[in-house]
This record gives C-alpha cells, structure tokens and sequence, in this order.
C-alpha cells in the first residue's frame, strides 16, 4: 500500500488502541467497486482481519443509497474506476454530507493527478491494489484506527464549518441546492461560473447558471433526486459564467442531508480541456484507423511483445483481421524467405528501445509475399520507461521490384558494348557508359560534369548538333558516322537518337546509342568487292561459254547440237542467278529508309507492268483503295517478283495470277495466288525455315531469296500455302506503321 496522506496515516497509527476503548463493536464498512475479484477479497479478508461488516455495492447510485437508508456507517473502500462516476466524485459528495467519515481510495495504477486530487478532498487513504503482500492485514489495521479516532473526535467539529473548510480545498465545485435554488457553493465552483462572490450566487436558480446537454430538463432531474426516486445522477451541462464564456461541465448529482435536512448536492467538474483531450484523442485515433498505411502497437512489457492494436490498412496489406492477430507477435508476418539478418536488426533495436527502420519481406494470410518497410519507434512514459512500440508498415514491393529492375538496366548499360550516353537540353551530361567512358577517355566522377561540346572534336560537334536538338523536339534519328581519337583507329558508329522523356512525356533530353559497324562495314567492303569481280568474271567466262554453244549448234546437228543448246540455257539461268544475286547483295548493302506507299497505286503498277511484260498472263488484283503504308519501297520489288515467279514457272493455260490486299489496325496482308504446280517444298523450308544449304537441302530460288530478305528487313514474315486451284498461295504479311511518324536517317 502506499499512502500520500502520510500526516493522517501517523495519527491514526498512534492512535491504535482506541479502537478497543472506544467499546463500538463491529465496524461497518461500504465498499463500492464493480472489480468482482476485488470485491470478493475484500468480503472474505477484512473479516478475517478485524471485526468489520462488509457490505458491497457496485455503483456510486448504489453507494448513496446505502449512505442515505444507513443509520450507522463507519468507512468506505471505493475504487477510483466506476460505472457511474470515479471515485474522486464520490469522495467530494460523502465529505459534504460527512466530513470526518473515513473513505479509502484504491486505483489499480498509481496517478500524480488522482493522488493530488484525492488528498485535496480529504481522504482518508490512498492505496494501490496489491502493492504489498500484507496489505489486507494492513488495511484491516488502518480501517479500525481512522475508525476509533473519527468516533472519538467526529462530534468535537462543527460538521457544517468542517464540510465547508473541506469543499473549499477540493478540485471541483460543490453546490448545495435547495428547492432548485443555491443554498451552499464553495470557493472553486464561485471560480468556475467567474462570479465575483459567492455570496452573488446564493440564493439563485440553478437553471440561469446550468444548460444541461440531455433529453431531460434539469427541472426534471432534480425532482426525481429530491422525491428520492433516485438518489443519484450524472449528466453533461453547459456553464455559463459570469464572464459570457462557456465551459463544459460534468454535474453528479446526488441527494443528501445538508445542516439536518434534506438537499441536493452537485458536484460540477471543468471537462472542457478533458473534452479536448477526448476530440483530439479521437481524431488521432480516427487518422491512425484510416491512415494509408499499416499501424500497430506492440505492448513491450511483455517479453514476446504482442500487438494491442491493428490499423484498417494492415488487416488490408496482409490480409489479417485484427481478431486474428491482437496477442500476436508480428513474426507471424514472417516466412521461409525472410532475411534473418532483417529480423536480427529490428530484434536487436527493440531490445535496445530504440528505432529502427528494416526493409523485409513479408507474406500474407493467403501465402503472398509482398515487400514491407518497417519503421519501430519506442513510446515512452512520463518517466521515460519504454511502455509500447508503434510500428509502420508500408508495402513497397513495386519500388523494391522497380529498384531491382533499374539495377538490372543500369547493369546491362553499363556493361553494354555499344556507347550509350544522355544529356539535358543544356547538353550536359547525365550519364555515359563504361564503353563511352573509355572510349573518350573520361572518369567516372567527371561525366556529368561536362557537356556534349566539350567532349566530342569541332567538326563532330558542328555535324551532330542539328541531329541532336531536331531529337529534342521528339524525332528519332539515325545515322552513321565515322569518330576518331588520338592513337586509336577510326570507327565508324551507328548512331541513334531517343528523345528522353519523363512521365509526362515532356522531352528533357537526348540519349543516344552508338554501335561500332567499322567490322561490319569492312566485310561489307570486301564482299562487295568480291562480288564485283565474281559478277564480272562469272560475265565474261560464261559469255565466252554461250558464244562457243551457240556456234556448235550452229554448225552441227542431232545429238551434239542437243547437248550445246542445254550447255546455253544452262548458261543463261546462271546468268540470270548472278543478276539476282546482284540485286539481293545490293539490297542488303544499303540502308533502306521506310516510306508512305499507297499499296492500290503499288500493286496496279506491277500487275501493268507484267501484264506488258506476258500478254498471255491473266493477272488480276484486288485491293482495297486509299490504302496506306509505312515500309519500305523495296517491298514493291519483292511483289513484283513473286507474281513473275508465279508467271513463269506456269505450265498450265491459261496462266492465272490473282493480288489481293487485306488490312488490319496493325498490319497489311498482300497475297499472290496462281494455277501453276506449285513451289516444292525443299525451296519452300529454305525460304521460311532460313535452314542452312546443304547439299541434299538447297533453294535454286535466288528471287524468292530476294523476297525473304525485303520482308524480312520490313519486319514481316511471308507464308506459303496451297492456293484453291491446287497451285501456289504465298502471303506477305508487314507491319502497317504509322504514314507521318518515321525516323529520321541524317
């Protein structure tokens, strides 16, 4: 037990024995408190203690009851939590009716503000339950001591001067009413109402100075305790003081006996900064309800930690109710791939009470994993103990999986081959790769300290800056260009422009990728070289050959003159093949640059042609008008070849070829259909398989070669079927493309 009122404590223990001269017998004793097992202890333990009568009653209603029907009552045990009002209340009524009748306090925990209250209103004791082992026996002791002293002395005080000198050192303000009217107040219910005197308020209604806050009228209420209907009450009223301000109050009202008559007593407690403290109480609680991201508190004086409070937004971000997790230790958050370096870093903060903040990963009730930013701090209490910890969860898994890809892009451009390097419209660097760093000679650190003019040589900088600031403004560019530096070889670079953009779209910038072709063009060199003089010879040789044919087939006759015609028209497919293979190594050696084609202007230009070139063909189209295209023009040679293909290679009559068109949002279908035998199926897996050519496996097609490759660049495919009349069907199918949206070759 602990006891703040230690002056009465010391009278009332040198003052033992008058219990047993005073000859009162039993000592009747009221204890209020809804606490059951409180309750029973103090039913079986005072007894056994000391010769006291234990009633026990669960409400300050109850209590005032008992006092009021009670011809003899020697103390009161009341708890300080009740249903109806708090114990402070309870004393401040039974002093203005008893001022010397001995009440003893108990609280579960100790309280500065409860303590100083209670010795203002004269308790007799104040303990805490269960501080000490003997408390019972104690107490037993101290009820029989304050007893015998207050039968020895209660009649030596007026009761009247004693209750008054007493009401006037409480925290709350007391009215005594009469009829509806004050007949008493003291010194703190004159300051709350702000009267100049509390003679001024004598005398007056009750109901010009409270505005009750309930469905009753005041009227009402202090009827019902003046017919002893009820003996007890408790509402909310607004105070109107003297000053024109209004505070909030709460009014316990009880009846009573006032000098040897009956009465009201009020007692009139100032809750507006309580109130405050509720609003603010429950506006902080409503943003912790509702706040975006999870919250918990965690009870730290028990050793495992378990949560007492769940937000709305962790039962949603791990899929837990609160009912299922309050108790719990937050690990059940926790699974097989849970970093145990993670977990060792927040144990190790909380067992030091300090914060921390870890990044884990975390599952939820359906097995998901998901990425928590957990951040603890410790709450502490007045006197710095740490008492709870709060916790805030929020669900990063999209930063955690966008860091991670970012570190993933930053890798491969880091480490890429190709130059690759950003800048702002200032020309300032942003970032420039290993392979641009060395290429140029530049340190890591210094990079983006530098701008793009300071970099790159005068004449470089002169051709590549209408490039660069046409890609601010959003177009694409490519082009080639050869760079040089000191001590090192030319190259020549396949450079690209991409407007860099935020996510606004807005262009801040320029980044460009730059791929060494020097290899690449110099194979291109020497097989354009190669293939020159292979054109040439192969020319020459095989005009010689078709010349010496033609002449012994002049000059001879049966089977010789048969042999020296297959020997010239041998000749001139191969030469017909040296032709095509001119035209696809020239296709293949040049840029090509998409371009906006009408295809039903396309197509009829080569079904005209055609139809000039074989008049005995029957070649008909069908495409729809005011069809457009962005591809390349190289794709009017491939159809082109593909219906003479379908020409010449016709043994039937008449010879039919059919062009159709056919669109989609994304792409353009053109289609070759003929009569003829049909394309076997080993050129056929050459051409679409792109298998390699062997001897048993080879195409002798150097124009459907030519077709696959044009389509191929076009980012196409071409499909081969059996048409409706048992001859060929092949099928271009290429991508659509915008007709005003290109990039732009320097």
């Amino acid at each position: 037990m602990v006891g703040p009122n230690k002056d009465i404590s010391a009278v009332y223990a040198n003052m033992h024995t008058m219990a047993s001269e005073a000859g009162e017998g039993y000592i009747s004793t009221l204890v209020v408190t809804a606490d059951r097992e409180f309750a029973a202890t103090c039913q079986t333990q005072l007894p056994s203690h000391a010769d006291i009568d234990v009633t026990i009653v669960e409400t300050v209603g109850k209590a005032i009851d008992v006092i009021i029907s009670r011809d003899r009552l020697d103390c009161i045990i009341s708890d300080h939590d009740l249903p109806d009002t708090d114990g402070i209340a309870f004393l401040e009524v039974v002093r203005a009716q008893t001022p010397t009748l001995p009440f003893v306090l108990f609280t579960s925990h100790g309280s500065e503000q409860v303590a100083s209250r209670a010795i203002s209103a004269d308790v007799t004791e104040y303990l805490i339950k269960e501080s000490h082992a003997d408390q019972w026996e104690r107490l037993a002791s101290l009820i029989e001591d304050a007893v015998a002293y207050h039968r020895k002395h209660g009649d030596l005080v007026d009761p009247r001067t004693r209750a008054q000198t007493l009401l006037d050192a409480v925290d709350d303000g007391i009215v005594v009413l009469r009829d509806g009217h004050v007949e008493y107040i003291n010194s703190p219910g004159t300051e709350l109402i702000a009267a100049k005197s509390r003679s001024s308020l004598i005398g007056q209604a009750i109901g010009d100075i409270l505005d009750v806050e309930d469905s009753r009228s005041l009227s009402d209420i202090l009827a019902v305790i003046r017919r002893r209907d009820r003996s007890f009450d408790r509402f909310k009223a607004q105070l109107e003081r003297r000053d024109g301000t209004v505070l909030s109050a709460e009014i316990t009202v009880t009846a009573a006996e006032w000098t040897g008559s009956a009465a009201t007593i009020l007692v009139v407690r100032d809750v507006s900064e309580h109130e405050e403290r509720e609003q603010d109480l429950w506006l902080k609680n409503r943003a912790m309800d509702n706040a975006p991201i999870g919250m918990t508190i965690a009870d730290a004086d028990n050793p495992d930690s378990p949560l007492i409070y769940v937000n709305k937004q962790f039962e949603q971000l791990t899929g837990y109710s609160k009912d299922e997790v309050l108790g719990a230790n937050c690990r059940f958050l926790q699974g097989v791939d849970t970093d145990p370096a993670a977990v060792r870093e927040m144990r190790d903060a909380i067992d030091a009470r300090e914060s921390v903040r870890a990044q884990i990963r975390n599952y939820r009730k359906d097995g998901t994993e998901f990425w928590n930013r957990v951040t603890l701090a410790p709450i502490r209490a007045t006197g710095g103990d740490v008492t709870h910890y709060i916790g805030f969860q929020e669900d990063i898994t999209e930063q955690v999986v966008r860091e991670r890809r970012l570190r993933q892009y930053e890798y491969a451009i880091e480490s890429a081959s190709d130059l690759i390097a950003a800048v702002d419209k200032d020309y300032q660097f942003l970032f420039a790769n290993q392979a641009y760093r060395d290429f140029y000679d530049l340190d890591t650190d210094e990079v983006t300290d530098k701008t793009l003019p300071e970099v790159v040589d005068t004449e470089t900088w002169e051709t590549i800056q209408p490039y660069v600031d046409r890609n601010f403004v959003g177009e694409p560019i490519q082009f080639e260009m050869t760079r040089s530096r000191p001590d090192q070889p030319t190259r020549t670079f396949d450079i690209r422009y991409h407007p860099l953009e935020q996510v606004n779209e807005e262009t801040v910038g320029a980044m460009a990728t730059m791929r060494d072709i020097t290899g690449q063009r110099e194979r291109e060199r020497q097989l354009a070289s190669l293939d020159r003089m292979l054109r040439h010879n192969l020319h020459n040789e095989l005009n010689v050959i078709t010349g010496h044919a033609e002449m012994i087939a002049e000059r001879t006759s049966g089977d010789v003159a048969g042999w020296a015609g297959v020997i010239d028209r041998v000749a001139d497919r191969i030469l017909e093949q040296v032709d095509k293979e001119r035209e696809v190594v020239d296709f293949l050696s040049q840029p090509s640059t998409p371009a906006a084609i009408d295809v039903s202007e396309t197509v009829d230009s080569v079904v005209d042609r055609l139809e000039t070139r074989h008049p005995d063909a029957e070649i008909s189209d069908n495409v729809p008008g005011d069809l457009q295209v962005l591809t390349l023009p190289e794709l009017e040679r491939a159809l082109e070849e593909l219906v003479e293909n379908a020409v010449v290679h016709n043994d039937r009559a008449p010879i039919t070829v059919a062009v159709s068109a056919a669109t989609s949002e994304t792409a353009v279908t053109l289609t070759v259909e003929d009569n003829g035998p049909g394309i076997p199926d080993e050129e056929r897996r050459v051409i679409v398989d792109d298998a390699d050519i062997e001897p048993l496996l080879h195409s002798n097609g150097m124009g459907l070669w030519l077709v696959k490759r044009i389509v191929t660049r076009a980012g196409g495919t071409i499909q081969f079927d059996t048409g409706d009349t048992g001859g060929s069907r092949v099928t271009l199918v290429v991508p659509r493309g915008e007709p005003n949206s290109r990039t732009r070759r320097g």
